[in-house]
């Protein structure tokens, strides 16, 4: 199993040696994408480890950082160990075309998975056997909670990329790679030989916002990038770090599950 990790700092050689390729960048906000510390690190990785660009997605405003870490990319990183992982297929448009020979990673923004760590309870019928309402007249009705049937794991343990056309349009344009998250249910995804499968690790990707001043209870026009400074630490392992809401879930898949899916690589990201 190849082991990743993404980090924003020049990691001391003792720290790299079990490290089979570093990610730089992020994958979920365009503000906090530093063109010039991502210069930086690729200068320093290039020849000690395989790299990976994370990009987040992109809106016409802040293309202009896209462009400058790529004319710097063609200019001094030798492609064979190096990839971009896209998060938006306007970005994927725009590296197809005028980038071809890069190698793409198709995000785990785009790969749609069930996170919400409270299915888990609900397909194992772990969930209140019943509930006391009121009822219309004010009396108190019980209702009783329906078993799921075991039909339902396999919906919610796959994801919406698992398409034969997906994987074929994916072969096609150069992407060998897609990325998940290390969600509580079961992952089951159909293994095709052409597409390898990232897992990321601890922290699972809930859920992110534009309007990111709402999670910290500010109301501001213009990114502050007050968010560097600020996490919050909610319940049952739940966490807000920038614009993001994670969950942490330490437990790997079993090893048949990750042969079986395809997963060769893990991604371990911390807050």
């Amino acid at each position: 199993m190849k082991k990743t990790i993404i980090t924003d700092t020049k990691l001391k050689p003792n720290k790299l040696k079990d490290i089979d390729r570093v990610y730089i960048g992020n994958d979920y906000c365009q503000n906090k994408v530093n063109v010039k510390n991502i210069k930086e690190l690729i200068c320093f990785y290039n020849n000690k480890v395989k790299i990976t660009l994370l990009l987040p997605f992109f809106t016409d405003t802040y293309f202009y950082k896209l462009e400058e870490i790529l004319c710097f990319i063609k200019e001094n990183v030798k492609l064979k160990n190096f990839e971009i992982v896209f998060n938006d297929w306007g970005t994927f448009y725009y590296l197809r075309k005028h980038y071809p020979k890069i190698s793409l990673v198709m995000g785990r923004l785009l790969t749609k998975q069930k996170k919400d760590p409270r299915i888990n309870i609900i397909l194992n019928n772990l969930q209140d056997k019943f509930k006391i309402i009121k009822s219309k007249n004010n009396e108190n009705k019980i209702i009783f909670t329906k078993k799921v049937p075991a039909s339902l794991n396999d919906i919610f343990s796959r994801s919406s990329i698992e398409t034969n056309k997906l994987f074929d349009f994916l072969h096609k344009n150069n992407v060998s790679r897609i990325e998940i998250d290390n969600i509580k249910t079961d992952i089951k995804l159909e293994k095709n030989k052409n597409i390898k499968v990232s897992l990321y690790y601890p922290y699972v990707l809930l859920t992110l916002t534009r309007y990111c001043g709402a999670l910290y209870n500010e109301q501001n026009k213009t990114c502050n990038k007050n968010c560097n400074n600020k996490s919050v630490n909610l319940n049952d392992n739940f966490y807000i770090k920038a614009n993001v809401l994670y969950y942490k879930n330490e437990n790997l898949p079993k090893e048949s599950i990750l042969k079986s899916s395809n997963i060769d690589r893990i991604v371990y990201y911390y807050l």
